[in-house]
């Protein structure tokens, strides 16, 4: 069956057929065309915060190396011996010049150059030259504040215009700590049976939390009375002024901000030393304790960043495609670097708590999915609510906004993924020296802003 007959007709208004998330050809497409044509989240700059620093991370199914050399640059280096492809480092962080293979010894700088070939005698005569030999990289780095994206499609457009409307909540996750001065921190991993797209469907989802985290909301109002986490979500929540979007590229998000009355310290449920250490920033920020509490909860947005970053409460949400069928998730808390100890321990408190008490319930639920898409027979998975519908409106930012409970989002966010599976996109690598690097230092200008909640402020 050819590329084309096998993708025919897999996106149709308000339906995806079973194959997209079952047909291991098509996720085979996927890891070249989506992961490596578009711009993929690798990791924050503060994950390689010094000299010589390293992270492992991922490019869809390529293992990558983003590295800091000693003069400070980024590199991100495929994590893949150019002698017999062995993986040459093993450690997921830390510090190192130099990466050897441990199969035949070749070593490799941290900017990917071959640095030595043991007992070289016999490569000069078959023409080796070290340096074609060194390790291959990602041939376009970009960094959005911090964030770091590569993408193997020189043709891709730049950052900026790639993230589009989505730059405004990305900035306002950003600036809720003075100066934007983010920290990503430790990793809960988590694995599902079942394909990514699932959590990217989940994450511009606002109708599951009324049923999926009922007995969340439910045992939050018991314990702690009405009004707290996820509190909105309970009955109605199209009638909160809450909403989902389609931001473009693929790009969602889930505003919960308008659904809430009050602001987000009063709604963050107890977690352990909530009291003391918020009488702790009371007693030394007397004069904007509320602003400073407003930090430590979670930002009360859902921004998914195609393909593979979710912005969720505190943390950054990386999906790791393993399988058609098998997922990880990797989530990462994050923290403030100017800000007072007390904010970022109880961040590091609230990061146990729905991480821990709620995702399970989205990850149960992916798995009975996937176990439903093994019905070959029922070829269909619905996406129509709110198709056509007059609340269903576009904004003068050119998205595309409605009720929360709609499937708007997931709409938008596969029909990029169609486009970028049916596209026959280029893609290369590059040597130490030939790498395009962009970089993004401020936040957006007014043509992509995200005003705040009035409910929150």
């Amino acid at each position: 069956m050819s590329e084309t007959v096998a993708l025919e007709g897999l996106v149709q208004p308000g339906r995806v057929h079973r194959r997209a998330y079952t047909d291991p050809d098509v996720f085979a497409l996927e890891m070249d065309r989506v992961f490596g044509g578009t711009w993929v989240y690798l990791g924050h700059e503060s994950q390689v915060p010094g000299p010589n620093d390293f992270l492992a991370t991922h490019l869809g199914l390529r293992q990558v190396l983003l590295t800091r050399d000693a003069d400070g640059e980024l590199h991100a280096l495929f994590n893949r011996c150019s002698h017999r492809a062995s993986v040459v480092c093993h450690e997921q962080r830390g510090t190192a010049k130099h990466f050897q293979c441990g199969y035949h010894g070749w070593t490799f700088s941290n900017r990917g150059a071959l640095a030595s070939v043991p007992y070289p005698s016999g490569y000069s005569d078959s023409g080796f030259d070290k340096d074609d030999r060194g390790l291959r990289q990602i041939p376009r780095l970009a960094s959005y504040r911090g964030l770091v994206f590569g993408t193997l499609n020189l043709d891709a457009p730049g950052i900026g215009e790639w993230l589009g409307a989505a730059r405004g909540p990305l900035d306002y996750f950003i600036d809720r700590v003075p100066g934007g001065g983010l920290e990503v921190r430790n990793c809960q991993r988590l694995v599902f049976e079942g394909n990514w797209k699932l959590a990217w469907d989940n994450a511009g989802d606002g109708l599951h939390p009324t049923f999926a985290h009922r007995s969340w909301v439910l045992m939050n109002e018991r314990r702690f009375g009405e009004g707290k986490s996820l509190g909105q979500f309970k009955n109605s929540p199209d009638t909160t002024g809450m909403y989902g979007e389609d931001l473009g590229n693929g790009h969602i998000i889930v505003d919960q901000r308008p659904g809430m009355s009050r602001s987000f310290w009063e709604t963050q449920r107890p977690v352990p030393g909530k009291e003391i250490f918020g009488e702790m920033i009371r007693d030394s920020s007397p004069g904007d304790a509320a602003e400073v509490l407003e930090m430590v909860p979670g930002s009360m947005i859902n921004l998914s960043i195609f393909p593979n970053l979710l912005v969720k409460g505190n943390h950054f949400e990386v999906v790791q495609p393993l399988a058609p069928d098998r997922t990880r998730l990797n989530t990462w808390v994050v923290a403030g670097r100017d800000v007072p100890r007390e904010v970022n321990i109880l961040r590091m408190r609230i990061a146990e708590d729905f991480v821990s008490l709620g995702n399970p319930d989205d990850l149960e639920l992916f798995e009975r999915c996937q176990r439903g898409l093994a019905v070959g027979e029922v070829e269909w998975v619905d996406m129509s609510k709110g198709l056509g519908d007059p609340l269903e409106a576009a904004t003068d930012a050119g998205t595309t906004r409605a009720p929360v409970t709609y499937e708007t989002p997931m709409r938008g966010y596969i029909d990029q993924w169609r486009r970028l599976v049916e596209s026959d996109v280029e893609l290369t690598t590059v040597l130490d020296g030939d790498v395009d690097r962009e970089i993004v230092d401020g936040p957006a200008d007014g043509g992509v802003a995200f005003a705040g909640s009035e409910a929150a402020s």
